[in-house]
């Protein structure tokens, strides 16, 4: 569907609100993974109509990370075909962006597949982050990680394991176990992750494990281990769902201003942890139905936000910001991972709440409680709202300017998750100030 197509469904007319229609992006969380699964199974594996969907700019960062690491990639018509579990030979300096997911699926895979060095380059926040916790545990198999400016060069150990049994740290995120067992799963005799402190964000680990499976490859999740018997991946055909983190700004969107939204295409039993936003809504009074991938959703806030986010912290932003338009004190807990994210999200949520006229506390544990603004328009600073480069928080801003109106820093960092979300927003008939 065109987005002229989206336009007409979405007009106005006699001064009725018609039926707001949505098309988000696929789920980079999904692509990633199957893209990183894909170069390590034996045969052609097939994404079908990737080139007609637009992506987030973290899947592109992918794509050419995979032919860096000359991976056999290919286009039939709209398919992206990936021929993989042959050694991977970099050719050039793996470019990431400011890709989380980019840098961490691909320092293990550099570690157990290529032949030889593997040179990373990225934003200079990127490698601010958390890093260490991955880094330790391929030390711990022969493999040398050598700094550089905004960067590094990964050295392969001389002789990998034949078979993988590993303690890592998962407190800071559940992508260091991703992107490790990911990477186990292309080794025949496979191998046994393992970690004593609690995992973050342990839905996603839910996730890499159906994706795994996808490509027949047989694990055992446990609380505190992963375990991958000996086998190999089997080649794949699939269409890749949309993005359930894009979807959630239009969802909240919807709550605040007590409007009927359909969005597409979705599927609420993918494993995306932000799927969560549909039942958090519920809670204050929304509803919503499926009509296979269009999710139809009626909007509404009867009162604050009571939310655990510990498995789903990409939520926080936008949560935070709906909170501060709701009707009632907001509490939202689990945010420990929040300071680590592309930017200090914990502070920018903060921060964000004081722009719209309401008040954040932050509470022990990672906790937010919100106050709203005890007035029908709260005032928003003259000042702009800065993002600090921030696709979650730009996101999070634009929710907030629903009521009020307000700019925003730096808006086009959304490229990061959803490329055409300023066009999107301008089909759903919500005019910016």
């Amino acid at each position: 569907m065109s987005l002229d197509d989206i336009r007409k469904l979405n007009r106005v007319s006699d001064n009725k609100p018609s039926l707001l229609v949505v098309e988000v992006p696929s789920s980079k969380s999904i692509l990633n993974r199957i893209l990183t699964l894909a170069s390590l199974a034996k045969g052609k594996s097939t994404i079908h109509k990737f080139y007609s969907r637009r992506h987030a700019e973290d899947v592109y960062i992918m794509r050419d990370a995979m032919s860096a690491l000359n991976i056999n990639l290919t286009s039939q018509n709209d398919d992206l075909q990936i021929t993989g579990a042959n050694p991977h030979k970099p050719s050039l300096p793996i470019q990431v962006g400011s890709a989380g997911t980019v840098l961490r699926f691909l320092l293990p895979l550099a570690a157990l597949h290529c032949t030889n060095p593997t040179e990373f380059s990225g934003s200079k926040r990127l490698f601010e982050r958390p890093l260490k916790p991955l880094l330790d545990a391929l030390n711990s198999l022969g493999a040398v990680w050598q700094p550089k400016p905004n960067g590094g060069l990964l050295i392969p150990p001389k002789i990998v394991p034949k078979i993988i049994d590993l303690e890592i740290d998962p407190s800071l995120s559940s992508q260091f176990i991703s992107g490790m067992a990911m990477a186990i799963s292309g080794l025949t005799n496979g191998g046994t992750l393992r970690w004593t402190k609690p995992s973050v964000s342990q839905n996603y680990l839910l996730l890499t494990n159906l994706c795994m499976r996808r490509f027949k490859r047989e694990t055992r999740l446990n609380k505190n281990f992963l375990e991958i018997p000996s086998g190999s991946l089997e080649p794949i055909s699939l269409h890749i769902s949309g993005d359930w983190s894009a979807a959630a700004v239009f969802f909240c969107a919807a709550a605040i201003l007590e409007r009927e939204i359909e969005i597409f295409p979705l599927d609420h039993q993918d494993g995306q942890p932000d799927a969560a936003i549909l039942s958090i809504l519920e809670s204050v009074g929304s509803n919503w139905r499926f009509d296979g991938d269009r999710c139809h959703f009626q909007g509404r806030l009867n009162s604050g936000i009571k939310a655990d986010l510990i498995n789903c912290p990409d939520l926080a932003p936008v949560l935070a910001a709906t909170a501060a338009l709701s009707p009632g004190i907001s509490e939202l807990s689990g945010l420990n991972t929040l300071p680590h994210k592309e930017s200090n999200r914990l502070r920018g949520a903060t921060e964000l709440v004081k722009w719209l006229g309401g008040k954040a506390e932050e509470l022990p544990d990672f906790t937010l409680r919100i106050h709203p603004k005890n007035s029908a328009k709260p005032p928003v600073s003259d000042e702009p709202f800065d993002p600090m480069d921030d696709h979650r928080m730009v996101f999070a801003a634009a929710l907030g300017t629903l009521r009020n109106g307000g700019a925003i820093s730096n808006p086009n960092c959304v490229s990061k998750s959803f490329p055409n979300f300023w066009e999107a927003w301008d089909s759903f008939h919500i005019k910016l100030q």
